[in-house]
C-alpha cells in the first residue's frame, strides 16, 4: 500500500509538471525553447524534455524542428474549442448582468448578432419606475443603437458595407463612428433608435475574438447626462470584458 501511495503522489506531480508546462505559453510568449520551460517550471532540462516529448506525442505541444522551439498543438485547440462551444452565453452574462442592473438601476440588455440584424436575447429589467425595455427575440439593426453598433464596428468590411447600404443615418459618419468604437471598445446612442430612449454598449468577444453579441445600459434619455454617459462607458466595457474573458476570451490590456 505505502508503494502505491508513493506512485500516486509521483502520478500527481507529473501531471502536475505537464500543466506547468502548458501554462508556460502565452500570447505574448506563444513560443518558447527549451532552456526557457525548464527555467520557468525549475526543472532540469532532462525531466523537461521527457515531459515534452510525452506532451508532442499526443498533440498538446508541437516543434519546430527549424528553430527548435516549443508551441500549443491542435489538441489543445481542439480542446478549447469544445470548451467555447460548452459554454452559454447567457447563463455566463445573467448574473454580470443583474449585478450592472442593481448599480446603474437602468435596464440591461444582451444582443447577438443574427444575419444583418441584432436580437436581444436576455435583460435585466431596470429599477425605476420609469425604465426602458425591448421585446426579446426582436429584430432590430445593426446601424441603428448602441448595442448594434458596439457589434457591427468589429464585423469585416463587406459585411459593414452591406449592412449600411441600409441606413437612415449618414454614411460617413456612421463609419467614422465605427472606427473610433474600434479604439475605445464602447460607443454611445441618444434618441437615435427611439425618440426617449438612449443607451451605452460594449463589445463581447468569445473564444476567437470575434465579436457576435454586444451588452448595453439603456434607459430613458433624460437620465442619459453626459456624467452619466462616461461612467456607464466604463462599467459597461468592464462588464463586457468580464463575460468575455468567462468565454475564453484573453483581452491584453493596451
Amino acid at each position: 500500500m505505502p508503494a502505491e501511495k508513493e506512485n500516486g503522489g509521483q502520478g500527481i506531480r507529473t501531471v502536475q509538471r505537464a500543466l506547468d508546462i502548458l501554462a508556460c505559453f502565452s500570447e505574448a510568449q506563444s513560443e518558447l525553447n527549451l532552456t526557457q520551460i525548464s527555467e520557468k517550471i525549475g526543472l532540469a532540462k532532462s525531466t523537461t524534455t521527457r515531459l515534452l516529448a510525452t506532451l508532442e506525442q499526443n498533440g498538446y505541444v508541437e516543434k519546430d524542428l527549424s528553430t527548435l522551439k516549443y508551441r500549443l498543438g491542435k489538441t489543445i485547440y481542439y480542446l478549447g474549442h469544445i470548451a467555447g462551444k460548452s459554454i452559454e452565453l447567457k447563463t455566463i452574462a445573467k448574473p454580470i448582468m443583474d449585478k450592472l442592473r442593481d448599480e446603474t438601476k437602468e435596464t440591461i440588455n444582451l444582443h447577438i448578432l443574427d444575419g444583418t440584424h441584432r436580437v436581444c436575447i436576455e435583460q435585466s429589467l431596470g429599477l425605476n419606475t420609469i425604465s426602458h425595455s425591448i421585446k426579446i427575440g426582436a429584430k432590430h439593426p445593426l446601424w441603428a443603437g448602441a448595442g448594434g453598433k458596439a457589434i457591427l464596428a468589429f464585423q469585416d468590411d463587406e459585411f459593414i458595407k452591406t449592412v449600411l447600404e441600409g441606413a437612415v443615418n449618414p454614411r460617413e459618419e456612421l463609419i467614422n463612428e465605427l472606427k473610433e468604437i474600434k479604439t475605445t471598445y464602447f460607443c454611445s446612442s441618444i434618441d437615435e433608435e427611439e425618440i426617449g430612449s438612449s443607451a451605452v454598449s460594449a463589445p463581447i468577444f468569445n473564444l476567437d475574438g470575434v465579436v457576435k453579441a454586444s451588452l448595453s445600459i439603456s434607459g430613458p434619455t433624460s437620465r442619459f447626462s453626459q456624467e452619466n454617459i462616461k461612467h456607464y462607458q466604463k462599467i459597461v466595457k468592464d462588464a463586457a470584458i468580464l463575460i468575455s474573458s468567462k468565454m475564453g476570451y484573453f483581452h491584453e490590456e493596451s
